[in-house]
């Protein structure tokens, strides 16, 4: 049976589950847990998508996640690969770090966000590694209680507005109500949806949700992509097709690769086509260029400043 496809529209928010393969740990310690939320941050950064609250368990994550034009697939793709690659070479392992495609159900925040905030904050005493929320490690209840700072990739404005007027009263109110649901134990609406296991409620809520995306026109061809960086970079578009490996070009077609991707302006196999390139070449190339963007300062100007010059008149 084909799987469903997800569902998405701007602003959606989700609860999102990832698991370590056979229930492995995922973390083997801080550093891990350090790495892991520098990529959450990395990719609220340049997907623009924001948490209301997280638990980082031993052997897997759990997070409330609120998008914004970017898709769920995307983001979880980029941070999942990126954090694989990560721990396989600091652990010296090899092979796929999570448990197959995560769970994802897009609840209604009007309803039950406060809820999933609370039931993912209690996820550690139901684990049975802590006895209440504000002993637990590697949540977000301390940045709600105010005895750490909110990372800039997450809010506690949304909830605490909810329980109160002043900071003060919002947070101990807010701690009551986690500290009520420490023994309501695992509740099916909150991890299997009540539409399908992929949206969470009611009627009106779920129509809406389920309603077709209206398209958003191509802003770009491929052709005049590659012809608007070509003279950007002063280079000629043959020289990208020619069987030269030199360094400039195969920088280059990376780029354009990237750039054709992230304005969904075409798909890598296109782009394959387009320079004569090998697309399982060109898709281990698109994977060291994404590396090395997440790491190389320079490169992320040069990036920014070619999408924009790129999109420039349009």
């Amino acid at each position: 049976m084909a799987r469903k496809q997800r569902i998405h529209f701007k602003g959606a928010v989700y609860h999102v589950i990832l698991t370590g393969l056979d229930e492995q740990p995922v973390f083997k310690g801080v550093a891990d847990r350090r790495a892991w939320e520098a990529m959450i941050s990395d990719g609220a950064e340049r997907f623009g998508h924001t948490l209301h609250g997280y638990c980082w368990a031993k052997n897997h994550v759990q997070m409330a996640i609120q998008i914004a034009d970017a898709p769920l697939s995307k983001i979880m793709q980029n941070i999942s690969f990126r954090y694989t690659r990560y721990a396989n070479a600091k652990h010296n392992r090899q092979g796929p770090l999570f448990h197959g495609r995560y769970k994802a159900i897009v609840i209604d925040p009007d309803e039950y966000l406060a809820d999933l905030v609370r039931y993912i904050h209690n996820n550690p005493l139901r684990a049975g590694t802590a006895n209440n929320a504000d002993d637990a490690k590697w949540t977000s209840h301390a940045a709600y209680m105010g005895v750490a700072d909110t990372p800039d990739w997450m809010t506690t404005s949304t909830i605490l507005n909810q329980f109160g007027k002043s900071d003060k009263v919002a947070r101990r109110a807010f701690g009551k109500f986690v500290q009520a649901g420490k023994h309501e134990g695992s509740r099916d609406d909150l991890m299997r949806g009540n539409h399908g296991g992929r949206l969470l409620g009611n009627a009106r809520f779920c129509k809406k949700a389920l309603k077709p995306p209206k398209t958003t026109p191509t802003v770009m061809s491929v052709a005049e992509l590659v012809k608007r960086v070509c003279r950007e970079e002063g280079v000629k578009e043959a020289l990208l097709q020619s069987e030269s490996r030199a360094r400039r070009e195969s920088q280059l077609r990376q780029l354009i690769t990237f750039l054709a991707i992230e304005l969904n302006v075409g798909s890598m196999s296109a782009l394959a086509q387009r320079f004569n390139r090998d697309l399982t070449t060109m898709s281990r190339n698109q994977r060291y260029f994404r590396d090395r963007l997440a790491n190389d300062a320079d490169l992320q100007k040069r990036v920014k400043r070619t999408r924009r010059q790129v999109l420039v008149g349009l």
